[in-house]
This record gives C-alpha cells, sequence and structure tokens, in this order.
C-alpha cells in the first residue's frame, strides 16, 4: 500500500498533517519546508486538524517550524483552540477521579478506557490527545446501580426508559450515556452493538488491568494488548474515519515497545477481529510510520481484504463528503471487515432483526408484547435507507 497513492493524500495540506502526526522524523528535512513554501488552505487545514481529533499534535508540530512560514493568526488560533483542548482535557480527568471514587466507595470497579487514560496511556500527556467524554467499563450487574449513583450526584440518562426498556437496553445495548453540564459519561458492559459481534470478556480485562499515573494520580487502566484491539474495532465499527484514531494506535505502540504481539494475534483470532487488527496496523505504518513489527506487517500484507480495506480508508479519510456512509455501505464494509463467515451472518442477521433504543422509544409497547420490536426493526431500517437515499437524491431538501 503506497501512503501517496491518491490525491488527498497528495494535497499538500493533508501532507503536512500527517508529518505533524507521524510517529518517526521524516527522512527528507527539506520536504517540511517545500510543504510550507507551497499555497497551503489554512482554513482546510485547521478544520481537518480539528475534525480529525489532531489538533494539539498539530499545534505542536507546527510551533517547532519557523515562525515566518507560519501566518500569525494561525498560530494564534491553534495556540487558542489547543488551551481550550488542554483546559477540557484536564476538567474531564480531575471528572474521572471523583467517579472512580465514587464508584470504589461503593464497591464498583470501573475501568477506564480511551479519553484521560489512553491520553497518558499512549501519548504521555493528557493534553496531547483531544477527546470530549469519559468512557469506563464496569461488570453488567454494576451498571444499573452506577446509573443510580450519578443519576443522585445530578446527571441525567442519556435515554428516558421505563423498567422494561432499561432491562432489554442492558441486554441489547452495549452503553448507558449520562449528561451534565455538557459533559457525557458512558458506562459500558460492552464495547459495540450485538450486532457487530465484538464481545468482552470483563473479568479477563480486569485480570490484566495496568497503571497509569494522570496527574499525579495512578489509576488501572486496559493492558496494551487489550487497549489495541479495541482500538482496532471501534476505529473499524467507524469505518477508520479519523486521522486520531490512527495516531492512536500509531502511539500506543510507540509507547509500549514490549508488546506481546503473539499474544495480540491469537486472541484477535479468538475474537474474530484479526482483520480489524490489520487493517488498522496496516494505516498506522503506511500513513504514521508506526513502529509495526516486520513479521507482524507481513502477516497482515498477506491478509488481501484487510490490504485492500485499508487502502480504501486510506482513500476516504480526507474526502469532504456532503453525507456519511449510508446503512447499507457501511454494512458491506463492516462484513468485510471480518475474516470469518459466522460473524458476517451474525451481523446480518442481528442489525435487520435485533432491537435497538430507537425501536423502543420511536413506538411504546407494553411489555407483554415487547417480542413485536423484533418485527418492526426491518421497516425501520427500511424506513432509514429509503430516507437516507431520497436526501442523496435531493428530494427532502
Amino acid at each position: 500500500m503506497d501512503a501517496r497513492s491518491n490525491t488527498e493524500v497528495n494535497r499538500p495540506e493533508v501532507e503536512l498533517l500527517l508529518c505533524a502526526t507521524s510517529i518517526r522524523t521524516d527522512p527528507e528535512p527539506s520536504r517540511i519546508q517545500s510543504i510550507l513554501d507551497s499555497k497551503i488552505d489554512w482554513d482546510f487545514l485547521l478544520r481537518a486538524a480539528n475534525d480529525h481529533g489532531v489538533l494539539p499534535q498539530f499545534y505542536k508540530f507546527l510551533n517547532e517550524q519557523s515562525e515566518e512560514d507560519i501566518p500569525e493568526a494561525v498560530l494564534k488560533r491553534l495556540h487558542d483552540e489547543s488551551f481550550l483542548n488542554t483546559q477540557s482535557n484536564l476538567a474531564l480527568t480531575g471528572l474521572l477521579f471523583r467517579v472512580l471514587d465514587l464508584f470504589e466507595a461503593n464497591e464498583i470497579r470501573g475501568i477506564p478506557y480511551k479519553g484521560p487514560a489512553l491520553a497518558a496511556g499512549a501519548y504521555g500527556d493528557v493534553a496531547m490527545r483531544q477527546f470530549v467524554d469519559l468512557d469506563l467499563i464496569l461488570h453488567k450487574k454494576d451498571v444499573l446501580k452506577a446509573k443510580d449513583l450519578l443519576v443522585n450526584s445530578g446527571w441525567r440518562p442519556e435515554f428516558e426508559l421505563d423498567s422494561a426498556q432499561e432491562l432489554a437496553f442492558l441486554e441489547h445495548y452495549y452503553d448507558y450515556g449520562l449528561l451534565k453540564d455538557n459533559r457525557l459519561i458512558e458506562i459500558h458492559w460492552a464495547l459495540t452493538e450485538r450486532y457487530f459481534n465484538f464481545p468482552i470478556d470483563v473479568e479477563r480485562l480486569s485480570s490484566r488491568l495496568r497503571p497509569v499515573v494522570i496527574a499525579g494520580h495512578e489509576i488501572l487502566t486496559l493492558a496494551p494488548e487489550d487497549s489495541l484491539l479495541i482500538i482496532c474495532a471501534h476505529s473499524s465499527k467507524h469505518l477508520w474515519s479519523r486521522l486520531g484514531w490512527i495516531c492512536d494506535v500509531a502511539n500506543l505502540i510507540e509507547s509500549h515497545p514490549d508488546l506481546r504481539w503473539d499474544e495480540i494475534l491469537e486472541h484477535s483470532s479468538r475474537l474474530g477481529s484479526r482483520r480489524m487488527l490489520f487493517v488498522g496496523l496496516l494505516l498506522s505504518r503506511e500513513l504514521l510510520l508506526a513502529s509495526v513489527p516486520e513479521y507482524i506487517a507481513a502477516k497482515a500484507s498477506s491478509d488481501t481484504a484487510a490490504k485492500a480495506l485499508a487502502q480504501e480508508f486510506q482513500e476516504r479519510l480526507f474526502q469532504e463528503r456532503e453525507e456519511p456512509a449510508g446503512i447499507i455501505e457501511t454494512a458491506k464494509l463492516h462484513m468485510r471487515m471480518r475474516e470469518r463467515l459466522r460473524d458476517r451472518l451474525i451481523y446480518a442477521l442481528r442489525l435487520s432483526l435485533g432491537t435497538t433504543v430507537g425501536d423502543w422509544t420511536s413506538l411504546k409497547i407494553p411489555r407483554s408484547l415487547f417480542f413485536l420490536y423484533y418485527f418492526l426493526r426491518p421497516f425501520r431500517l427500511l424506513g432509514k435507507s429509503v430516507r437516507g437515499f431520497l436526501n442523496r437524491m435531493g428530494f427532502l431538501h
């Protein structure tokens, strides 16, 4: 896969963004100067850095270049936005400490992942990653207790559910969102919707936790091997549409040179997520020069489907699309990312027949008739597809 093989990646703005987020120094010192000397659309570049979640890294990189090559207004804007990101990250980090203390006082183990934990563990600095919420993994049995604790502390559930819907929510969904003062906490007992079929063993994760120090506080978070697989699954679900997720993979690998790669391969095979892992490794290696061991890179490249998907996601990465991928396009890509036939079949069946919170809130049905949601689901999906098609054709504008 050639990292400079399409027009979007060859844009000087995109090249500069990739230089800013690459793990290793570019081998050609004159290349950065050549890019800076070209006609750069700074508005596009600043928007892309923010949209792709790499603004702090981009600001740090530009700040190290000669000031005469960069408009003063650009540096000021980056400084201000980076400062706001740091403030937000520190506030969320303080909130994380308080939530963990609350849970611990009530005998609930919460495992932080993404957010401050990943920023500190992969980047070594909580300010160097963009995030806007907190994610914690809990045992399913503790979710409603944790929700009640947060509600009693002034948080409100993202969805208003009755008791029957709440039980169905725990069975069929994967996270419970709570809001307060424009902040969001997501309590996970799974990592993705059931149709995506990426199961986690909370007991296994809990037995392998590693300490990470954030602002002088030590907390326990995921082992880097587990974090890598989870990042790749999460990013695959979202079609690797943000450079920041690829940066997470590259920086996690760089900050943990002792990763147990054979264990990662073995576990990804058990989960049926080896292809998702390979796509992440190929993207991080080709775009950001991540230090993927040669024998692992060779295995990833030998998976022709993973290689084709990585190329496709690379080409889509900086395309400015009017509409996000529709449900049919997304489903096709999701199924291509699964190496096992049974996972593709489970995906298709659960996506078309499983129920969601949207089904429950769109139509209230007594608990005794809850099974009817399974029959309504295909019609809701068909309606979404038709509305998406009509919108793309301009009929709904």
